[in-house]
């Protein structure tokens, strides 16, 4: 299967011509809902909206995983914490949050383009521009955000294919030894994401960033009448879903 700037040629025609901004939009509703529900059953309702618009948008469920796995110890972490003091519930609610929120932005960088999302950005936010403020540097800063949400995932992957390679029992031993022997990956991936952020500056200074005033953009899409039925409606079944649970 090829990828074409960063977005998998499988990806469902109506999807991949569905306006960027309109796709943010959905994700902050999302997002707004995710906070909003207060049971377990809400959650599970946000889960199965997440599904479905994975399907239509025939977004491969495995790198959506995969892009997941290093929130994996943030959500255990307030799993415990909260289920300790509030209860298992209270706990299972908000690892859940965390890792829906995760998984519903990594489905994002799936139907989308770093440079989609960062034009949709800087169109949304033009209006603070008049101003004054740093429109473009702040859509450029969100949108590189975005797109190390897989890179952490990649960048995870080969520390752990480093250090099993030197013979490091990651996946053996009890819960609290695993645990130990992950907690060792962090410093190393720490380390390989500031050498990739290291990189990364220097090309942007290397190709004169920030240089001219006004920005440019091949994007010459407009907002249609079809986007603003999937907003509507994509709003619409989050607001339900937040005001029922």
């Amino acid at each position: 299967m090829t990828v074409l700037g960063g977005q998998s040629t499988r990806i469902a025609p109506a999807v991949r011509r569905l306006d960027g901004r309109v796709k943010i939009a959905l994700l902050v509703a999302y997002s707004v809902m995710l906070f909003l529900v207060e049971d377990l059953v809400g959650l599970g309702v946000a889960a199965v909206l997440l599904v479905v618009a994975m399907v239509a948008g025939r977004v491969r469920g495995a790198s959506v995983l995969r892009a997941g796995m290093p929130a994996v110890v943030i959500a255990a972490f307030l799993l415990l914490y909260n289920g300790v003091s509030s209860g298992w519930a209270t706990g299972v609610a908000v690892a859940a949050r965390v890792m829906l929120l995760v998984y519903a932005s990594a489905a994002l960088m799936e139907l989308s383009t770093p440079t989609e999302l960062s034009e949709a950005l800087r169109r949304l936010l033009a209006p603070l521009g008049r101003a004054g403020l740093p429109v473009r540097d702040a859509t450029c800063a969100l949108s590189i955000a975005l797109r190390f949400i897989p890179v952490t995932a990649e960048e995870l992957a080969s520390v752990r294919a480093a250090q099993a390679s030197r013979g490091a029992a990651l996946g053996t031993g009890s819960a609290g030894a695993r645990l130990r022997a992950n907690a060792g990956l962090m410093a190393p991936l720490f380390v390989g994401l500031f050498r990739r952020a290291d990189r990364l500056a220097a090309a942007m200074d290397a190709r004169c960033y920030g240089a001219s005033g006004e920005p440019t953009s091949l994007d010459g899409r407009r907002f249609s009448l079809g986007d603003g039925v999937i907003l509507v409606v994509g709003c619409g079944l989050c607001l339900g879903a937040a005001l029922l649970f």
